[in-house]
C-alpha cells in the first residue's frame, strides 16, 4: 500500500535533542574544520565529491537540487574537483551535449579513506559513551531509517505491488518533481494497458524490496520486431547511490537477450539527468526528443533511447 504522506507529531522535546545529537556528530565527525578530514577540501566540496561516489554518474545541475546547493558553488566545486583528478566529465555515446560527473578511481581511493577516518572518529566518540545507551540510539536510528545492512533483492511483484508503483509514479512526479497531474493519468493508462496485454515470459515487472519494503520497480514488454520496450523505472529515494537502478536497468537487458530480442527501447524525460546517464553508461543512445508533450514540465522533452542487444 502506499505509504501515508502525514507525519506524526514530534515529541515536544524531539527537536532540540536532534539538534543537540547533530552539533556533537558533526563536531566528532570533522564536519565543523575549514578542510573536511584534512583533505584540504571545504565541506560543501566534499559533499560533492561523496555523492558523485554513490552514484552512477550524474550531471551537475541534478547534484546540486540533490544537495541543495548554489549552481554555480556546484559548478565551480566540480571544477576544482577535477582539476585535481579526482573526477572526470563523461560524454553520452551518440550525444555529445549529455553530460555527466563521474568520480575517477583517484576520487575513489580518496573517497575510502576519507572513510576510514570518519569511521574511527566515530568509533572513538561512540567508545567514549556507555555501552547501554549506544544500543538505545542505534535502535532508534535503524528503526527511524533502516539497517544499511539490509540486502535489496529484486522478485516478482507480490499482490497490491502494481497499485503501489502506480501510486509512487504519481506522488514522486507530481508532488515531488512538480510534473502536471496529466502525467499520473497517463502513468496510470500506461501501466493498464501493459497489464492487459501482460504476456510472460517476454513481459516481466521486476520489483526490488529492502527489509522487505519497497525499494524500486522496472518492467519490461515485449514488442513487434523482436523489440523490448523498459517502463516504470523508479528507485525510491532512500535506496538511491547503491547502484539499484543500475541493477534494475541490467536485469531488464539480461532479460532481453534470453528471451531473443535484439533490440531495447524507452522513453524518458530530458530533465532526468541521473536516469539519462546511467541509460547512456550502458550503452542506449538517445534516437528522439519531442517537445511540448502535455503530461511534462514546460521546457521539458519527451525522449526515445535505444540499445542494439
Amino acid at each position: 500500500m502506499p505509504r501515508s504522506r502525514i507525519a506524526p507529531t514530534p515529541r515536544r522535546d524531539a527537536i532540540p535533542l536532534v539538534r543537540a545529537f547533530s552539533r556533537d556528530l558533526a563536531r566528532a565527525g570533522g564536519l565543523l574544520s575549514p578542510h573536511f578530514l584534512s583533505s584540504g577540501m571545504p565541506l560543501g566540496e566534499a559533499r560533492c565529491l561523496y555523492e558523485l561516489g554513490h552514484a552512477d554518474g550524474l550531471a551537475i545541475s541534478t547534484l546540486a537540487r540533490y544537495l541543495e546547493l548554489d549552481l554555480g558553488y556546484v559548478s565551480r566545486a566540480v571544477s576544482r574537483l577535477a582539476a585535481r583528478r579526482l573526477v572526470t566529465k563523461r560524454v553520452a555515446p551518440g550525444d555529445a551535449r549529455a553530460r555527466s560527473v563521474v568520480v575517477t578511481d583517484q576520487g575513489r581511493r580518496l573517497i575510502a579513506a576519507l572513510d576510514r577516518q570518519m569511521d574511527r572518529r566515530l568509533g572513538a566518540w561512540l567508545a567514549a559513551k556507555p555501552r547501554p545507551e549506544i544500543d538505545r540510539l542505534a535502535d532508534g536510528l535503524a528503526a527511524a531509517f533502516g539497517s544499511r545492512d539490509a540486502r535489496i533483492a529484486i522478485r516478482s511483484p507480490r499482490p497490491g505491488a502494481i497499485g503501489h508503483i502506480i501510486a509512487r509514479h504519481g506522488e514522486f512526479y507530481v508532488a515531488e518533481r512538480g510534473y502536471p497531474a496529466l502525467f499520473e493519468h497517463v502513468v496510470v493508462q500506461a501501466f493498464s494497458d501493459f497489464v492487459t496485454g501482460f504476456s510472460p515470459p517476454r513481459d516481466r515487472i521486476f520489483v526490488a524490496e529492502r527489509g522487505g519494503a519497497f525499494a524500486g520497480s522496472v518492467a519490461v514488454k515485449g514488442r513487434a520486431s523482436a523489440t523490448a520496450q523498459l517502463r516504470f523505472l523508479l528507485v525510491e529515494p532512500d535506496a538511491r547511490g547503491r547502484g539499484l537502478g543500475r541493477r534494475l536497468v541490467q536485469r531488464v537487458i539480461d532479460h532481453a537477450r534470453r528471451s531473443g530480442e535484439r533490440r531495447i527501447v524507452l522513453d524518458t524525460a530530458s530533465d532526468l539527468d541521473a536516469a539519462r546517464a546511467l541509460y547512456a553508461s550502458l550503452g542506449f543512445c538517445r534516437t528522439a526528443s519531442v517537445s511540448g508533450e502535455p503530461y511534462l514540465p514546460r521546457g521539458v522533452a519527451s525522449e526515445h533511447w535505444e540499445l542494439a542487444l
